[in-house]
């Protein structure tokens, strides 16, 4: 007899050894009897037409290469319809071809037998009571929620979230049982007297989705709050970096902004708003365990995201959303490989055009001539031939014909007691700009073993490693896009010698003060090697009365290197005669022990879920980084520390940081026959990063639901299909936003200082304050409220969900600035400040009817988000923004309060002076004195104009008005899935509407000598006014600049920064069963993908996408690339 879990528990010391062996052995564990037992093996794909059982076993046993034995009396007459299975176990087939029949099946000794189920073999008909158990699932796996009647009773059970159940049936007779679920077609199953595997058939492919919601899963019919799954479409036809970009534009709400195309860097998610000043980020979760590291796109079996306040359950650090990963499992069968192979190319969608030598020279003079100035001898021909003749396109010589490749294979198999999954992943790009690129390696094993009926143990580990080389393109004096744009092109990049090229020296100031773009890239050695481990074993143990332990244990370490090594530049020009090595370490311990108590039960038409638990988590950073400058030799070999000449005292830093999070969290879910659904959340948080008084905060959720569609009065409407399914939601709750909270801004450490001490006073080292503690400060937090519909048309054809939510941002941090009378430099952090968001979002999907050879889906999200700075708090109606300039000239945005948070602050143009009556008649009158003034006296014809705004009689900064935002109004995505017998095709396009760009190219590219330098310009320039060419809105040439034409933060520079992205456009072909059968292949597939094909602006930059962090400023970001790839999906 099995021993019970009661019994293990009597005897710790018994069952200790046995777990600890158990876990040791998880990642050696590999399922034999997988390939022993002939019930689990999986068929590829059979199907029968109408005949007899006997021919219907006949070719099973050929496909699954299985020996069935039958008595032939009793199958000869049993006729069975046509039926198609793909990918299925031997055991399910056989249930669906026996089933009703009378007739039951066992494997002995490797040989699977069919006999009635009146033979004496049947041990249970001669129990007065069975128990019957079984699995439920649906295409995409295991179907928790289910609900399992024996038909004619009372008895059922509900599936656990794996799938399974288990009823005690009378022994008397056939027993029949019913499964159900919202969304799917209910079937009935005939007991055969083994295991039962029911496979549910969706009535709507949205209904029928089950739902990571934190710590548990959900059906999509039972939830009442706004949680949306991120689809993954065609991802193994995509080359994805990472997790966020393979989240673009499928999920209304959460936006994914690109900083730019370089390899290196990561997007920005925004989910609900930006956060407030402070800025919030996603929380995520992988398999349940809290994790921020890398995750291979190719691992993941989907994304859920928690947008509203059901993210509660994870309290203090889901303000900014909550984005739950579920990675691959293995699955029951036989041993199925899987391999994915794509090669591409990348390069540039589109670059600026500038002048060549000649015309630069033109346009150079022409603005000497303008202001009055006589010319300069640089841009003579007679005395500098060489500057008139166009030897380099910068922008073609920086850019490159870039490759990319990336190889995925995955194995996964097992049996009803153990399952595994093992993923390998290569990927490396490179940059469309010189001698940049990204590497990732990513290795990943799951399993879980089910020890006993109630013992449960598995893990998930996953290693993660990515290097690469990025460049800077927006510094003003190295940035490689702007010095391209800069650079004379009559300069080569090399020298006959093979050295590089600097300006000319006779004529070296009058090119500006750049650097060769070749050279900076060629130079660059930026690497930062990361690393990390994850360690996730986990324990689950049912025990009675209905409730599941889980013990969950996540280790995860990061360690994080960075090597850079800045060269001499000592060609002419800009001249760096220094040189540096940077090295830094970063390693991060991070441990999250959390236990759970889950309860589930069905009463009648009651339905409770339950669950409480506890997490703690650990996290520590150790951490330095050095400086050392001046080294003789910069060969790659000597680029290490004890080869210089000196340590920057100021670089050579080192600490620790150290932090915990103890945690109490519950929720329940409730509903009354899948009608009427509540849910209601807890959390209570500590955090050690402030003061013990204010340690711990509770958050909370409440959401209910009403399925009208379910209601008696509905059932006519119902049942002629149009309305399918109606829902309506709402969901209210307080989150945090524990990442506001700066390290050590509660109690700020001492900073080592030197001074002079003692009677005679003497220089020494000292430690002193820099900021004001805080002793009652704590992090900032969001109330949020969302009203939701779920609408089903067309027998769920057609789905549509909606939402409207308000997210206020509350209790901001920022830093008072300190008193005179404090004694230290910097401000004290306080809780000020509020913020609102709101908005609107829609998704729809239409799917085609199932069954006909043509398959396709639609969908489209669209959302909408609305932000207003409520306060600011310390008596502050506006926030200092004068560091976000460009070239310390031009200060663009505005923070104050009744305005959406950094707002492009302007003066307003009106056109361009067409002659010089248009200026004289621009006048304003002094109320006191009568006098008429020009507004505008030292404009010229050409020159713009300026709208005085306060009627002051004068332009200046008293005059700008809000012009707009870097966030979009709205964000969309829009997806095509359709096959064609072996033929399928994918569409994908995203973009955004109503966000204004700041084009700062504009003021060193369209302005001659505006900062003294004399720098190339943009074609454009070509298109300024002249008295010949006046229907234009550039400015007239000039190295001058009196009226402030490019001086002025003026909306000239605004441009419209909407875009529609055609993204990827797939399209592959599955060859025929009968091709690949020969070659024991499975499945094969073949691809091309475009990625970034077209995009569609009216902006005049190389790339809309310029991304957030530089506030949509853009100072000529790394732009995208537009990319083709082939590649293949291979099974077997």
């Amino acid at each position: 007899m099995q021993p019970s879990l009661r019994h293990h528990l009597k005897h710790p010391k018994r069952v200790k050894p046995v777990l600890m062996l158990l876990l040791a052995a998880i990642p050696f564990t590999e399922s034999f009897s997988a390939f022993s037992q002939a019930l689990q093996n999986v068929v590829p794909g059979m199907e029968v037409k109408n005949g007899t059982l006997t021919q219907a076993i006949a070719s099973l046993e050929k496909k699954a290469g299985v020996r069935i034995s039958y008595d032939q009396r009793a199958l000869s007459t049993v006729h069975v319809a046509p039926h198609s299975w793909k990918n299925e176990t031997v055991a399910a087939i056989l249930s669906d071809l026996l089933s009703s029949t009378g007739l039951k099946y066992e494997e002995r000794q490797q040989t699977i037998v069919i006999f009635s189920a009146n033979q004496a073999g049947a041990d249970n008909s001669l129990q007065q009571e069975k128990k019957i158990t079984g699995t439920v699932t649906d295409a995409n796996g295991p179907l928790p929620g289910a609900v399992v009647l024996v038909k004619g009773t009372s008895k059922g059970a509900i599936t656990d979230a794996s799938g399974r159940f288990a009823i005690n049936a009378s022994a008397d007779g056939e027993v029949i049982l019913t499964v159900s679920m919202v969304g799917y077609k209910t079937a009935e199953v005939a007991y055969n007297g083994a295991p039962l595997q029911v496979v549910m058939t969706t009535n709507s492919r949205e209904l029928g989705q089950v739902l990571v919601v934190g710590y548990g899963s959900q059906s999509r019919t039972k939830i009442s709050s706004a949680i949306t799954d991120v689809k993954l479409d065609k991802l193994n036809s995509r080359s994805v970096n990472s997790v966020e970009e393979a989240m673009q534009g499928k999920a209304p709400g959460v936006v994914v902004q690109n900083q730019g195309g370089d390899p290196t860097s990561p997007p920005k998610v925004y989910i609900r708003g930006t956060g407030g000043i402070n800025g919030e980020n996603p929380l995520y979760v992988v398999d349940g365990s809290i994790y921020n590291g890398l995750i291979n796109p190719a691992d993941i079996e989907t994304i859920t995201v928690l947008k509203d306040a059901a993210a509660a359950i994870y309290g203090a650090r889901a303000s900014g959303g909550v984005i739950l990963i579920t990675t691959k499992k293995g699955k029951s069968g036989r041993m199925s490989v899987n391999a994915d192979a794509k090669f591409g190319v990348q390069q540039v969608y589109k670059t600026l055009k500038v002048l060549d030598a000649a015309e630069f020279n033109n346009v150079m003079n022409q603005a000497y001539d303008n202001a009055g100035v006589t010319r300069n001898p640089a841009y003579d021909p007679t005395q500098n031939p060489d500057g008139n003749v166009t030897r380099t396109d910068w922008m073609k010589a920086i850019t490159r014909r870039a490759q990319l490749q990336e190889y995925n294979v995955d194995l996964n198999g097992g049996n009803d007691k153990s399952r595994y999954f093992m993923g390998f992943g290569y990927r490396k790009q490179e940059g469309i700009l010189l001698n940049t690129f990204n590497e990732r390696y990513n290795f990943r094993l799951n399993t879980d073993h089910q020890v006993t009926p109630w013992l449960k143990i598995g893990e998930n580990l996953s290693y993660a490693y990515s290097n690469g080389n990025g460049a800077n393109t927006t510094s003003a004096y190295t940035g490689a896009i702007l010095t391209a744009l800069y650079y004379t092109p009559s300069v080569t990049p090399y020298q006959p010698d093979g050295s590089f090229s600097g300006l000319p020296v006779k004529f070296a100031g009058a090119y500006g003060d750049v650097i060769n773009p070749v050279a900076y890239l060629q130079r660059l050695d930026s690497k930062n090697p990361k690393s990390y481990l994850l360690i996730n074993p986990y324990v689950e143990v049912k025990l009675p009365a209905n409730l599941t332990f889980k013990s969950n244990l996540a280790i995860n370490k990061v360690f994080d290197n960075t090597k850079s090594f800045t060269s001499r530049v000592l060609e002419i020009g800009k001249i760096f005669d220094f040189n540096n090595l940077y090295l830094s370490n970063s390693n991060t311990n991070d441990v999250l022990a959390e236990q759970t108590l889950t309860y589930d039960k069905q009463l009648h038409d009651h339905h409770f879920n339950a669950i409480g638990g506890y997490s703690y988590q650990q996290i520590q950073r150790d951490y330095f980084s050095l400086l050392v400058n001046n080294f003789n030799d910069e060969r790659p070999a000597f680029r290490y520390p004890q080869n210089g000449a000196a340590v920057d005292p100021l670089g050579f830093l080192g600490g620790r940081d150290k932090q915990a999070i103890e945690s109490f969290f519950a929720r329940l879910n409730y509903d009354y026959k899948a009608k009427y659904l509540l849910s209601v959340v807890g959390r209570r948080d500590g955090s050690s990063l402030v003061a013990p008084q204010n340690r711990y905060q509770n958050y909370y959720s409440v959401s209910a639901g009403w399925v009208l569609s379910n209601e008696g009065f509905m059932k006519d409407i119902v049942a002629g299909k149009t309305l399918s399914y109606l829902k309506l939601r709402a969901s209210n709750g307080l989150l945090g936003n524990l990442g506001s909270l700066p390290v050590g801004a509660v109690n700020p450490l001492l900073d080592k200082k030197t001074s002079y001490f003692g009677v005679t006073p003497t220089v020494s080292n000292g430690y002193a304050e820099t900021a004001l503690a805080n002793p009652n400060l704590t992090w900032a937090e969001s109330k949020q409220t969302n009203i939701g519909l779920d609408l089903g048309l067309l027998d769920n054809r057609i789905y549509l969900v909606a939402d409207y939510y308000i997210k206020n941002t509350i209790k901001m941090l920022r830093q008072k600035p300190p008193l005179s009378t404090d004694g230290v430099p910097n401000g004290t952090w306080m809780n000020v400040g509020d913020v609102r968001d709101n908005g609107i979002e829609l998704g729809i999907t239409f799917n085609s009817k199932q069954g006909s050879e043509f398959q396709y889906s639609v969908s489209a999200n669209l959302a909408t988000v609305n932000n207003k700075l409520l306060s600011l708090g310390l008596g502050d109606q506006v926030l200092n923004t004068s560091n976000i300039n460009i070239r310390s000239s031009i200060t663009p945005i505005r923070i104050q309060e009744g305005q959406p948070l950094y707002s492009y602050y302007l003066v307003k143009t009106a056109g361009i002076f067409q002659s010089q009556k248009e200026i004289d008649d621009y006048t304003w009158t002094d109320p006191k004195t009568g006098t008429v003034n020009k507004i505008q006296p030292n404009a010229k014809p050409g020159d713009l104009k300026f709208i005085d705004a306060n009627n002051d009689g004068k332009i200046n900064n008293s005059d700008r008005q809000f012009m707009g935002t870097p966030f979009p109004k709205f964000t969309y995505g829009f997806s095509f899935n359709g096959s064609y017998k072996g033929f399928d095709i994918n569409i994908f396009l995203q973009g955004v509407q109503g966000n204004k760009i700041f084009n700062a190219l504009k003021y060193t590219g369209l302005a001659p000598m505006v900062t003294s330098q004399g720098y190339n310009l943009l074609a454009d320039v070509k298109n300024a006014w002249t008295p010949t060419n006046t229907n234009t809105n550039i400015p007239r040439v000039s190295i001058s600049d009196p009226n402030g034409n490019f001086g002025t933060t003026s909306d000239w520079y605004l441009e419209n920064g909407s875009y529609m992205r055609i993204k990827n456009i797939t399209l592959g072909y599955t060859l025929p069963d009968k091709l690949t059968e020969r070659y024991h292949i499975n499945k094969l597939r073949v691809f091309v993908t475009g990625n970034n094909l077209f995009t569609f602006t009216k902006y005049s930059g190389m790339d809309p996408e310029v991304g957030t962090d530089t506030y949509g400023i853009d100072l000529g970001r790394y732009p995208q690339a537009r990319g083709f790839i082939a590649g293949l999906n291979l099974n077997f």
